[in-house]
């Protein structure tokens, strides 16, 4: 009796690390409509711990590379990264999305048609209203963006994760 040997298609893995917790729910969320398993493709969503851009490159980077193919981290634009953390960032191969305006609420209120605050906190109150529970559950998105508004928006930010997860 003979055996048929089963050929393992090696499945890409990314990791990406959202700045917090809110960041981490919407990536999720974006994970539930892009990431259709029929990509070879693994995606893990993780959240940083906030602060600092150099704290959110840090927490992709301990991540050891050889558990994940590719990496990619999003990060406000409220504070400015250094170049050596973009330096340390393409080292580790790394690449970093800057959500702006402002942070990922100013990216997500210019998505829905919504003029961003000047300051985080400002984004933040103003896309809560859009939202249907707390900013870090990932169903609270899904009103607000379904399908179509993301597929329909030309934000590069929002085209590149949806490449990314999608792997298109």
């Amino acid at each position: 009796m003979t055996r048929k040997k089963l050929r393992r298609i090696k499945l890409a893995s990314l990791l990406i690390v959202g700045e917090g917790p809110d960041d981490e729910a919407f990536l999720s969320y974006m994970k539930t409509l892009y990431d259709d398993r029929e990509t070879n493709q693994h995606v893990t969503i993780k959240a940083g711990s906030g602060g600092s851009p150099k704290d959110v490159i840090d927490c992709a980077i301990q991540v050891r590379e050889a558990e994940f193919d590719k990496k990619y981290v999003l990060i406000d634009s409220d504070v400015k990264v250094e170049q050596k953390d973009f330096d340390k960032a393409r080292v580790h191969k790394v690449v970093i999305i800057q959500a702006s305006p402002i942070c990922l609420e100013g990216m997500l209120l210019e998505v829905l048609g919504c003029k961003a605050g000047k300051t985080n906190k400002a984004c933040k109150a103003a896309l809560k209203p859009h939202l249907t529970g707390t900013s870090t559950s990932k169903t609270s998105y899904a009103k607000a963006f379904p399908k179509a508004v993301l597929d329909k928006t030309t934000k590069p930010q929002i085209v590149s994760l949806r490449k990314i997860i999608s792997n298109s």
